[in-house]
């Protein structure tokens, strides 16, 4: 497999930094929380009560204790106000202690920050609620509201870890600020920037991350994989003339998921044709790769040849597990770019 034996076990500092980074999503603590568990190095929390019991009263009252205690400790991590998922990440790289913004405008969880830079040239990150693993960063705006987009950083969690990644990025935008009659600034970026490539990136896969130049080499490999499915994707819907837009993550992964790896879906969600290939099967070939078999009768008769090993050696499988939320970024690029255009922002600092 290909992140077996290529990643090293993080230091016991980085594993105490995560284990105390704030949360604000329960959803995404449920995605965290199995890391948090295997990064702790037998940390425990017990609490005895050392007072002599004699009377079922008082050990009712040190289980109560107990529980308060343990309650506490978790609403502490779900009260923060940025996600465990990516405070970790920031955690790891440092960026988690980062200056404050100098100016921030906010609207419909659209938000524009204006950052001071270390070289005392000050920069914009542009987020969205929306997809909160996606930062945008461009150069200040200059007198005209003019500024160019450089870099955009994905954040891509799973079950067992996440990608970090970094890309170059070619596009520019304005902001600007609308007459004294009206309130607020008017944010617009010029068609869809493109992702030129991976810049720096890493990898966390349970207790073990890549970093540096492995990393970079596995990040840029996986994107390669990555955009050939997408171009198929794209092409695959004008040829069945289906919507490419997607409401979100999950509606994207249910719609693709049969259509995929029928061979992991019940019978009802496979497609017509696979059912009828697999319903004869004696004229089938199949393939056992990471303990599926797979129909390569059906890679062929659906994908471009392009895609046959990738399918057949479960590598697409095991994208799809541990890159979901990038895939459906790439996939959505140009929506995504949408959602920034022609939103009014109130001025917040």
């Amino acid at each position: 497999m290909e992140h077996q034996n290529i990643y090293k076990k993080s230091s016991r500092k980085d594993a105490s930094n995560l284990r105390f980074a704030i949360a604000k999503d329960a959803k995404l603590l449920s995605v965290i929380l199995p890391l948090y568990i295997q990064d702790s190095y037998n940390f425990e929390y017990n609490i005895s009560c050392k007072t002599r019991i004699y009377r079922t009263g008082t050990l009712r009252l040190c289980a109560l204790a107990r529980g308060i205690f343990v309650f506490g400790f978790f609403f502490f991590l779900l009260a923060g106000c940025t996600s465990l998922i990516q405070k970790g990440g920031e955690v790891l790289e440092g960026s988690a202690f980062a200056a404050n913004p100098t100016a921030l405008y906010s609207s419909d969880g659209i938000e524009l920050k204006e950052m001071p830079g270390k070289d005392g040239e000050n920069f914009i990150e542009i987020t969205n609620s929306q997809w909160p693993g996606l930062v945008l960063r461009g150069s200040a705006p200059a007198s005209d509201g003019s500024f160019q987009l450089t870099e955009a950083s994905i954040l891509s969690p799973h079950v067992s870890g996440w990608n970090e990644l970094n890309y170059e990025l070619l596009g520019s935008g304005n902001f600007f600020s609308l007459s004294e009659r009206e309130a607020g600034s008017v944010l617009r970026v010029d068609e869809a920037p493109e992702l030129v490539q991976v810049s720096s990136g890493k990898i966390r896969l349970k207790s073990r991350r890549l970093t540096g130049n492995t990393a970079l080499a596995a990040l840029r490999n996986r994107r390669e994989r990555i955009l050939s499915l997408t171009e198929w994707m794209g092409e695959w819907q004008e040829k069945t003339g289906n919507s490419n837009y997607f409401e979100n993550q999950k509606e994207f992964d249910e719609y693709w998921k049969s259509l995929l790896f029928p061979e992991l879906v019940s019978e009802k969600k496979r497609p017509q044709n696979y059912s009828t290939i697999n319903a004869n099967a004696g004229d089938a070939e199949w393939n056992r790769a990471d303990g599926v078999k797979w129909n390569l009768t059906y890679t062929k008769s659906i994908f471009p040849e392009a895609l046959w090993e990738f399918r057949d050696s479960g590598a697409l499988l095991r994208d799809w597990e541990e890159a979901l939320p990038w895939i459906f970024m790439e996939y959505s690029w140009a929506s995504i770019i949408s959602t920034f255009n022609n939103k009014t922002l109130q001025k917040i600092k």
